[in-house]
């Protein structure tokens, strides 16, 4: 899912977003004195609605763009009244509060509501693709040899706290590509190369976000520098026990959430649910067994 599916997302569909508003488009990348705004409405007062999008986890950097750009506009354009909103994945607290004493309302719409908002409208995300054909030519394995190999494999979850690690943007940077870095802070001994991995996403949307291969060994490595900069926790950043991976199935437009999982027989024990602190979780044959079908 890319920023521009969100924002395509909003700007077809502003009734599911803002029932009751009235919004009508008048047009995405608008330019307004020099500048791009993501989104400009029209509600039923007849008041300019700019919406700006921004996926993932909204960051300290981009607050202040934001802030700085809304006071920009509004000083060119004293004339005119207009308010703006913010929408992202997942705001921090404290920058929600900045943004919404400088008068910039802040609406948080998780990856699962615009997968529901997209199913909907048979909406087909940007970066979709065959993906079993897909992952089989980036990485040169068979999907179907998972499950043929499920008795001789071993499967981990690896969890991404979203107010450290900003992972919905990481599994999508060209940059990092299907290669990604991952620290290993439990069961160094018992993680190999050759098991999978299910990276899994804490928060309100918690779920399993990608499928990957265990490349290595657990051991010391330094932080990969293109993953660096989605770190909002610098004390990660320094020499850690990691393993590299190979990511052979991207879930992030449809992933598998925690709340459907714990409807599941068979998963009640999964040892994420039990045990929720931590990065790294067992996964048993039989959880694997069930989980595999689901994707």
């Amino acid at each position: 899912m890319l920023e521009k599916d969100i924002e395509n997302l909003i700007a077809q569909h502003p009734e599911d977003i803002f029932p009751g508003e009235g919004f009508v488009l008048i047009g995405q990348q608008y330019p307004i004195k020099g500048k791009r705004i993501d989104i400009l409405f029209q509600d039923k007062q007849k008041r300019k609605i700019i919406v700006e999008v921004k996926r993932g986890i909204l960051n300290r950097e981009a607050s202040g763009q934001i802030a700085e750009y809304y006071g920009l506009l509004k000083s060119i354009n004293q004339d005119e009244f207009f308010e703006m909103i913010l929408c992202a994945n997942i705001i921090p607290k404290e920058r929600r509060l900045f943004l919404e004493n400088i008068g910039i309302e802040c609406k948080e719409l998780g990856i699962s509501f615009f997968s529901e908002i997209a199913k909907k409208y048979d909406y087909t995300f940007l970066d979709d693709r065959p993906t079993k054909e897909h992952y089989n030519s980036l990485n040169n394995i068979d999907i179907d040899q998972i499950s043929e190999l499920e008795s001789e494999i071993s499967v981990w979850i690896f969890q991404a706290n979203p107010n450290r690690y900003d992972i919905l943007n990481a599994l999508s940077d060209d940059k990092i590509g299907n290669k990604i870095h991952w620290l290993v802070n439990q069961h160094k001994n018992k993680i190999h190369k050759n098991h999978i991995g299910l990276i899994w996403m804490s928060g309100t949307d918690a779920g399993i976000y990608a499928i990957t291969r265990i490349e290595s060994e657990p051991g010391l490595m330094k932080e990969y520098p293109p993953e660096r900069k989605y770190w909002y926790d610098s004390s990660e950043k320094e020499e850690s026990i990691r393993v590299k991976m190979t990511i052979i199935n991207k879930l992030t437009n449809k992933p598998i959430l925690k709340r459907d999982l714990k409807n599941i027989k068979g998963l009640e024990y999964l040892s994420i649910f039990k045990q929720y602190q931590g990065t790294n979780f067992p996964v048993s044959q039989k959880e694997w067994n069930i989980i595999s079908r689901l994707f």
